[in-house]
């Protein structure tokens, strides 16, 4: 009987050992959202990829200025920020960065957790949302403008499309809304504004 209690305590106390792999640690699924975040790196940078992530149906996840995708299923949330960190190391973009990861319960926060951002970027896909995101920003975690992109972007929110200048920065800097889709449009000959400034000063309120 003693024996049975000493060898019960022994294991759940191994389960909460870091390596032992056990049910108290259950691992991230498809579809699932995560809350990321970054330190040891610039308050910019931190900017660029602190955020929601949402794990992909083929149990990875796309994270800012990596070209390879992160895998997620079947590990813990301590584990994929371990492999996050290893990413950015590998890729040469951070040396000492220091991720955290929480598994955001009941899907996260109501809504698409993501803008879309198109056309001519480096990499065409969806940015995590998070609070004061602007225009600018959102470009930058796509990998920023090709070597086509001209100075129109093209954002639709709520089935409206709104022309803006990448040049002026105040509309590099309007703040997004959860869902937005930003396209930036290819450099003509004449690299021309096509946009009204009434109609973006709507967005500015």
């Amino acid at each position: 009987m003693i024996r049975r209690k000493l060898f019960s305590r022994l294991l759940a106390s191994l389960l909460f050992l870091p390596g032992f792999v056990g049910t108290a640690h259950a691992g991230l699924e498809a579809g699932e959202q995560i809350s990321l975040t970054i330190r040891g790196v610039a308050a910019d940078e931190q900017q660029k990829i602190t955020g929601i992530y949402r794990v992909g149906e083929s149990g990875n996840v796309r994270l800012p200025m990596l070209d390879q995708l992160v895998t997620a299923r079947g590990l813990t949330p301590e584990q994929f920020a371990r492999a996050a960190e290893s990413a950015y190391k590998t890729a040469g973009i951070y040396s000492q960065p220091a991720i955290e990861v929480e598994v955001l319960k009941g899907g996260g926060i109501d809504g698409p957790t993501v803008v879309s951002v198109g056309g001519q970027v480096r990499r065409n896909g969806d940015v995590p949302f998070r609070k004061d995101l602007t225009v600018l920003q959102a470009i930058d975690g796509a990998g920023g403008r090709n070597d086509f992109g001209g100075r129109n972007l093209f954002l639709i929110r709520e089935g409206k499309q709104y022309c803006l200048d990448f040049t002026n920065l105040s509309h590099k800097n309007i703040l997004l809304h959860p869902g937005d889709s930003i396209q930036v449009e290819q450099k003509g000959i004449i690299d021309r504004w096509k946009g009204q400034d009434s109609v973006v000063k709507k967005l500015m309120e």
